[in-house]
């Protein structure tokens, strides 16, 4: 079995802080281990492989690189050996001394499986942990493009990982459909269709710029009030390329960042794969729990804790506020007990309620809280 706390790494958001985290150890030369094991991989050709390393090792001259180099590997062997072969994802270890000030070292370890798939073998000894084929990995975020239009006025935005943001604002004169006094209403409402016209082709053409330079564009929700969004579409002024990526079409208030949130809320069963939209529909979750069974929830860090420690959580809520280290070993503390662990963005609106409120923590339980109480008073 792979000991050290082996880590399931469950959302893009949780890799990143973990990258975030190695990033900030060093090493006395080259002395962290990165060992990147690809799927399905037999677990013993690994350790013979390790075993042909640290006998190389041996003619390191610096005695405290060669050290560290070979207690790092004998560590390793020692997380691996039993396990037959690495998981479908893979297997991704960082492991070393970190130099905490010269002479001054404390080991690190982290044994990874990863949210995708590592399709190559690496073995790297070097003053910092690799981390690049974990950030190649955690910048695949999928696109999602967002118009929301009124008559005159419009707004594009992308919504990317676990935050949006409007990229540009259209705006061009055009009159309301009644007609004016003195004017042929005939006349006026061809003069209104055609500025009309102009718009839809100045906020296509602003579209087109926008999303056809985006490779992971996966999608776009086309919104708005009334029948302006469906009279836009109606021009073919969208680029075919991009109008095959329509995936929702949606009513909305206005073409601004209320509108923009309304959007994504409204058209949320067509991007459930969005880390945004997922953190909402935790929070939405933990809410209706409050609310409707407020025996199966707990609040702040101390209460969490406690569901953490007896398994009593089903799923634990944890701001990204709290800091790196805390959320990391939250995650691996709720992998040891099958307890999923979902970090909340502070890029997500609502967060500031979990932190503001609550301290940044709260668990939906498995049982009513006042078993979990009498679990603890009796310890």
């Amino acid at each position: 079995m792979i000991q050290d706390g082996c880590t399931g790494i469950k959302s893009i958001n949780e890799l990143k802080i973990l990258i975030s985290m190695l990033k900030k150890y060093r090493g006395y030369a080259t002395t962290l281990v990165t060992l990147y094991i690809n799927g399905d991989r037999p677990i013993p050709d690994i350790v013979n492989m390790l075993r042909e390393e640290w006998a190389v090792s041996g003619n390191i001259k610096d005695k405290t690189t060669r050290n560290h180099v070979q207690d790092a590997i004998d560590r390793i062997i020692g997380m691996l050996k039993g396990t037959p072969k690495a998981p479908p994802n893979g297997l991704v270890v960082f492991a070393g001394f970190h130099m905490i000030s010269p002479g001054n070292y404390t080991w690190v370890s982290y044994v990874v499986i990863p949210p995708f798939k590592i399709s190559t073998f690496k073995y790297i000894c070097d003053m910092t942990f690799h981390t690049e084929l974990l950030e190649e990995g955690a910048n695949t975020t999928s696109t999602y493009g967002i118009i929301i239009v009124e008559r005159g006025e419009a707004v594009i935005a992308l919504l990317r990982g676990n935050y949006w943001e409007i990229v540009k604002k259209v705006q061009f004169f055009v009159p309301n459909k009644h007609s004016a006094g003195g004017q042929s209403a005939l006349r006026y409402k061809r003069q209104t269709e055609h500025l009309a016209e102009v718009f839809y082709k100045m906020l296509a053409d602003s579209a087109n710029e926008i999303f056809l330079k985006i490779n992971d564009l996966k999608g776009i929700i086309v919104s708005g009030p009334g029948p302006t969004k469906e009279d836009f579409l109606k021009e073919d002024a969208l680029d075919y390329r991009l109008k095959d990526k329509v995936i929702a079409i949606v009513d909305a208030c206005c073409p601004d960042e209320y509108g923009v949130i309304e959007t994504i809320r409204k058209a949320s069963e067509h991007i459930k794969d969005n880390e945004y939209v997922h953190a909402k529909e935790l929070l939405e979750t933990l809410m209706e729990y409050a609310v409707r069974k407020s025996n199966y929830v707990v609040f702040g860090r101390e209460s969490t804790m406690k569901a953490l420690k007896y398994g009593a959580a089903r799923i634990i809520l944890v701001s990204e506020n709290v800091g790196e280290e805390e959320i990391l070993n939250l995650v691996v503390e709720g992998d040891k007990k099958g307890i999923k662990v979902e970090v909340i963005p502070k890029a997500v609106e609502e967060s500031k309620m979990l932190d503001e409120t609550f301290g940044g923590y709260a668990a939906i339980l498995q049982y009513p809280v006042t078993t979990l109480e009498a679990q603890d008073n009796q310890q």
